[in-house]
Formats: structure tokens, C-alpha cells, sequence
């Protein structure tokens, strides 16, 4: 019998994709390896705060999992909250969230 993936886990591995394709995409535009690091972990501490909101409000409701932001949105949605120092960051970061909102 098949077992769906917990949450979290599903969360988890998304953001672990999308930060390594942002980190490459990061590193390709010129920024520093200690702005990539704090831009990363500045991501990963808004995404896995707001992940473990979404495994309890789904613990008891797997319906509330239609309510909750899917991980690519919650990704973005770290973006627009991280810090960046350099214009090649900031203009990529920028990117990320203006593409999301013009495809929405």
C-alpha cells in the first residue's frame, strides 16, 4: 500500500530543490558566496517557520492543506522577505517575486 508523503517532508524537499537552483542562479549573477549563504538561510528560517504552521494546521485536517500556500508560493514568498546586499541579488531576487505576480 502506498503512503502519501508527510507534509513537512514535501515541504522540505521543495525548498531544498528550489534553493539549489536559486544558489546557482545567484552564484551565476556574480554574488559572493557569504551573501548566497545568508540569502539562503534567510529564506530557510521564513519558509520552515511558516512550514511548521502548515503541518499543524493540516495535523487534524489533511482538507486544510487547500488553503495553505503551495511550496513553490511559499518559496517566493521567502524571497520577497530575504535581505540582499548587492544589486545582482537584489535584481534576481526581484525577478523571482515579479515573475510569480505577473503569472498569478
Amino acid at each position: 500500500m502506498h503512503k502519501p508523503k508527510h507534509v513537512r517532508d514535501h515541504y522540505t524537499e521543495s525548498l531544498s530543490v528550489n534553493s539549489e537552483n536559486l544558489k546557482r542562479q545567484l552564484a551565476e549573477a556574480g554574488v559572493q558566496e557569504g551573501e548566497i549563504s545568508a540569502i539562503l538561510q534567510s529564506i530557510a528560517g521564513a519558509y520552515m517557520q511558516e512550514v511548521e504552521n502548515i503541518v499543524t494546521e493540516c495535523e487534524g485536517d489533511m482538507m486544510a492543506l487547500e488553503k495553505v500556500p503551495s511550496p513553490l508560493k511559499l518559496f517566493v514568498d521567502s524571497i520577497a522577505e530575504a535581505k540582499a546586499q548587492s544589486p545582482q541579488a537584489m535584481a534576481l531576487l526581484g525577478r523571482y517575486v515579479s515573475a510569480w505576480e505577473d503569472w498569478m
